[in-house]
């Protein structure tokens, strides 16, 4: 079990020289994080008595699936987190503490819609806390939204908003709060939004400014990069304003954005999350993959971010290389 703290790996990835060394020598030693996720769920399934066709059904997984987590598969989104503390019976302290320390994600979040809901129903007396009851009730309070304007900025406070919805009774005053508050749910990412799209009008700059040439189109990017019909919904969606982010997608996103780490790292804090984590294998060979391609690159600094070409392909051409488990989620994403 690795005990090098997370600055000492960002530094031996930094002067990693082969992928041969980063394979044989890193790596192995980023097993701890494996190990610990591997106690947990193995504890939270044998405190809460299920076996692992009960916890598959409450998580709505697949049966293989959990069998993988209790061999130290790593769940890939911040969503699969919350389906499984659901499913542990985790109230809403349990419930941020168990995000941030194994999820390596942000804790619920009031000024967020889903967040809120999520929030609502952990800490309800009457409602059964299982995801299930979570996503009718999101669907109810979307649909109660649907027409409400959202033109007049907020001006509350988040300790103001919080202390307003810890008073929270029922649903009908769930569904008010929503309504009261539709314009801080749609401001809460649209920072987050905007350095997306900056970077998308920066992919479809002019290659060749001395002739001229320009992709004319999203589209076109999208097409000559072989991007999934997934990250193409996310951009969608960012586009609208309405992309509640995943932390695989999002690193998936910069990497076909062609963002260096410092770039990708202010995605994730826009986010609300940690920064690309050297303890985790896949981020660290990204890490690993990006500085490989700022040693070849020839792009500009941009507002401090490098613009790297074809990052997505190197990064996909490393993964596969490394064969690394739990890293067919971001490779289907390249």
């Amino acid at each position: 079990m690795c005990h090098y703290s997370t600055e000492v790996f960002s530094g031996m990835i930094e002067h990693c020289d082969s992928i041969e060394e980063l394979k044989k020598e890193i790596l192995p030693q980023l097993q701890s994080q494996r190990n610990l996720w591997k106690e947990k769920i193995n504890q939270i399934l044998s405190e809460t008595g299920y076996s692992c066709k009960q916890f598959a059904q409450l998580c709505r997984v697949s049966e293989p699936a959990v069998r993988k987590w209790r061999n130290g598969s790593l769940p890939q989104s911040r969503d699969m987190y919350l389906r499984i503390g659901f499913a542990a019976g985790y109230h809403l302290e349990e419930m941020n503490a168990f995000l941030k320390r194994f999820g390596r994600c942000p804790q619920l979040y009031v000024k967020s819609l889903e967040d809120s809901v999520c929030m609502f129903v952990l800490q309800s007396r009457e409602l059964d806390h299982s995801y299930a009851t979570y996503l009718r009730l999101l669907e109810i309070v979307r649909q109660e939204l649907v027409e409400v304007d959202s033109a007049v900025a907020a001006t509350y406070t988040t300790q103001v908003i919080t202390e307003q919805f810890s008073s929270l009774k029922d649903l009908d005053e769930m569904v008010q709060f929503a309504k009261k508050h539709v314009p801080i749910y749609r401001q809460s990412y649209l920072r987050l939004y905007k350095y997306i799209i900056a970077f998308l009008a920066i992919n479809l700059r002019s290659e060749n400014p001395d002739e001229g040439e320009r992709k004319t189109s999203f589209h076109q990017l999208a097409s000559e990069g072989r991007w999934p019909s997934s990250l193409r919904h996310c951009v969608s969606e960012v586009r609208n304003k309405k992309w509640f982010p995943q932390r695989n997608k999002i690193i998936s996103l910069g990497l076909h954005l062609n963002m260096d780490d410092s770039a990708i790292n202010e995605m994730l804090r826009l986010a609300q999350m940690e920064p690309l984590y050297s303890k985790n294998p896949i981020e660290a060979s990204i890490q690993w993959a990006i500085n490989e391609a700022k040693l070849v690159s020839d792009g500009g600094d941009v507002e401090g971010a490098e613009i790297l070409e074809d990052l997505s392909q190197l990064v996909k051409h490393i993964l596969i290389q490394l064969d690394l488990a739990d890293s067919e989620y971001l490779i289907d994403d390249l």
